[in-house]
């Protein structure tokens, strides 16, 4: 891999980690990243760092727990670390109970007038109540 796509992954971490009192020390990230060659292991990083912060301890007190970017690196923290499988949920699921539901009230009979007539004399009965 070549300086520029090192830097590119690197640049890639940057970007991706959370704007925090703790985000400093960029060109001494930038060097450790180069000596443990992370570039090989950025999938596996991105894929850590994109699951942790949206864990609560990385949302709670507007950051105050986000370690700095330089203390990730050093402590491998992406290494061996369990990353939940994503949940997916569609959006567009319409439960088939209710397609039956709207499909049978298409379907069936007109209600008797005199049938309406005396569930509107119920309904304003109920209101005077």
């Amino acid at each position: 891999m070549s300086e520029n796509d090192e830097k590119s992954c690197f640049e890639l971490f940057w970007a991706t980690w959370p704007s925090s009192p703790r985000k400093a020390s960029k060109s001494k990230c930038l060097e450790r990243w180069k000596k443990k060659a992370l570039d090989k292991q950025w999938k596996q990083i991105h894929a850590h760092l994109t699951w942790i912060k949206t864990t609560d301890m990385w949302k709670k007190s507007n950051g105050d727990f986000i370690p700095a970017p330089l203390v990730y690196i050093n402590q491998e923290r992406w290494d061996g670390a369990e990353i939940p499988t994503p949940v997916t949920i569609n959006i567009n699921f319409r439960d088939p109970v209710l397609d039956k539901l709207d499909n049978d009230t298409k379907n069936a009979a007109p209600m008797p007038e005199d049938v309406k007539k005396r569930m509107m004399e119920l309904r304003q009965a109920l209101k005077s109540i």
